[in-house]
């Protein structure tokens, strides 16, 4: 079930994002959540108009949803394997699963920086503070992947290893 509702709010969310591609947010929200480092925040805002910003809005509510879904499905996941792994590998898979759900609160901070950047059309604070948040869940979401696909080539696919 968690995989499904993460696989269909992935796919609403991609939908969503093709409108708000351009020459200024050329991978959408993801440029947007950076638009502080490179303060294109405003000129983001201007090109997407009222339409893109009324999307972005919605991509931003419905990343509320995803933001418990991702990193919970990515917890799951690694507690499962968790069993199964040598146990020198089993306090790294455990502290990737505890950590996944820290995303979550990256990313509703980096969130509500981007709501206040779209309603204040400014960048200058929010968008640098978005900017610092999205570099976080990003960092720990890289981390977490790969040991989940680590431990599941080297401990699901191919068996445990001998001790």
């Amino acid at each position: 079930m968690l995989l499904t509702l993460t696989i269909g709010t992935s796919l609403a969310l991609g939908v969503i994002d093709i409108g708000l591609k351009n020459t200024i947010t050329p991978r959408g929200i993801v440029s947007f959540e950076f638009c502080g480092f490179t303060a294109s925040c405003e000129a983001a805002l201007m090109e997407w108009r009222d339409k893109g910003q009324a999307l972005a809005m919605l991509s931003l509510g419905l990343d509320y949803l995803y933001m418990v879904l991702y990193p919970g499905l990515i917890c799951v996941a690694l507690l499962m394997i968790a069993p199964r792994v040598a146990k020198n590998t089993y306090g790294i898979t455990m502290f990737a699963a505890w950590l996944a759900p820290a995303m979550t609160l990256a990313d509703s901070i980096e969130n509500y920086a981007l709501i206040q950047v779209i309603l204040n059309g400014s960048g200058d604070t929010f968008g640098v503070l978005a900017g610092i948040f999205a570099s976080i869940k990003f960092v720990i979401l890289a981390f977490t992947l790969s040991w989940l696909l680590f431990t599941t080539l080297r401990y699901v696919t191919f068996g445990r290893p001998q001790m």
